[in-house]
């Protein structure tokens, strides 16, 4: 009997977003294929395993931290999945994964090598371009090069390759020399984030922000690719008596940077108030009335800002910080939601902002939680993965 495996090491909605997209993608499909559906996943001691016949991977000790201890614990980990893939999975069956850990690719690419199976992998992200946009390496070092004409072999070794936005497929598509890929974007359940106004968030009411606007929100990781230096320049080049007021939220390699800059420019209206738990993500996405949504320069292709969908779904309107051609800029330019600055551009930028503060109470804006709805939510989604991993299944 043909079997389904979908293989993460995110499962649950309380770790992360691909945990998120992970879990509801698992809860459809056993609907669909009920016990020909397995999950492969890493054990997780504070989240329980959503099917109790999961096949769980074993985790580690080793401080993440710790750059060498976090190398060794990704080649452990991945060396455990490839065990239990090897062991469980058989040549008639088919294998669905997204892009962690680190090198889960290597660990399919031996497996299928061996086993025979079929794949769908789903990109959410693409290596190691993303470590020249990162600006870890770049594109004239010889291992960076190393790395890509290996890693563009595995990437060509699916069956299919789901991509989440149009340019990330010219860029796969370019780099498998294939054109295997298929578009579905990020998906979200609109039930999982509530509509609250502003005037009755928590967050909003402990800064008593609750009769200004527009209150700028930037909600989400907070790292080298979100290009949070270059709001701050923006918010820097507005002159204080007409600053609106920003609201950062959030974690990541860039913070102690954005601690800095808010205690340089000593402005009540410029908050960083840390992370907000998953669990109380309507509130943090609630918490003002403009989403500022960011990808840096050099990012076109590389990824798709699932904040984006996560905004739409609490009716928020997007200013998007990104090259014109990625698939959220294009998103917002189709359907009205918002607003489009190139990155890196911290002068339109905060010019973008002053005419948004100008013109923020005389507009009329879409919803863009219809949009979602209408568009990019969760059954949207599923009944294309569900038709792809068919198709799939079904080649000889």
């Amino acid at each position: 009997m043909k079997k389904t495996y979908l293989v993460t090491e995110y499962y649950h909605p309380n770790q992360n977003t691909t945990g998120y997209l992970f879990h509801k993608l698992f809860v459809h499909l056993k609907k669909e294929y009920g016990s020909e559906l397995s999950l492969i996943i890493k054990e997780d001691k504070n989240n329980d395993a959503v099917d109790p016949d999961s096949i769980i991977i074993k985790d580690s000790n080793l401080n993440k931290k710790n750059l060498f201890q976090r190398l060794l614990f990704e080649l452990l980990i991945s060396f455990r999945f490839f065990m239990q893939i090897v062991k469980n999975v058989k040549k008639q069956d088919l294998v669905f994964t997204g892009t962690t850990p680190i090198f889960l690719l290597i660990v399919m690419y031996l497996a299928k090598k061996i086993i025979g199976f079929k794949w769908v992998l789903l990109v959410h992200d693409v290596f190691p371009e993303n470590l020249v946009a990162a600006k870890v390496l770049k594109k004239e070092n010889f291992f960076y090069k190393f790395l890509k004409k290996v890693f563009d072999v595995f990437y060509a070794t699916p069956e299919k390759l789901i991509v989440i936005g149009q340019d990330m497929k010219d860029l796969v598509d370019e780099k498998t020399k294939k054109k295997n890929s298929i578009v579905i974007q990020n998906w979200i359940d609109e039930n999982d984030i509530q509509v609250e106004l502003k005037q009755d968030n928590e967050i909003i009411q402990k800064l008593n922000w609750q009769n200004d606007g527009p209150i700028f929100q930037f909600f989400g990781n907070i790292g080298r690719v979100q290009g949070v230096d270059n709001i701050v320049e923006a918010i820097k080049m507005i002159e204080p008596t007409k600053r609106p007021r920003f609201l950062f939220m959030g974690d990541g390699a860039y913070v102690n940077q954005l601690n800095h800059a808010i205690e340089t420019l000593n402005d009540s209206n410029i908050q960083y108030i840390g992370s907000v738990q998953q669990n109380e993500k309507s509130k943090g996405l609630n918490a003002g009335d403009i989403a500022i949504v960011t990808l840096a320069e050099g990012m076109l292709g590389l990824g798709v800002p699932s904040k984006a969908y996560f905004s739409m779904a609490a009716d928020k309107p997007l200013l998007a910080i990104m090259d014109e051609n990625s698939e959220v800029a294009c998103m917002i330019k189709e359907y009205g939601l918002g607003w489009v600055v190139p990155p890196e551009s911290p002068e339109l930028l905060s010019k973008q902002i002053l005419e948004i503060v100008d013109m923020y109470h005389s507009i009329e804006l879409v919803s863009a939680r219809q949009i979602l709805i209408d568009n990019f939510s969760e059954p949207v989604a599923m009944k294309k993965i569900v038709e792809v991993l068919e198709d799939v299944s079904n080649i000889k």
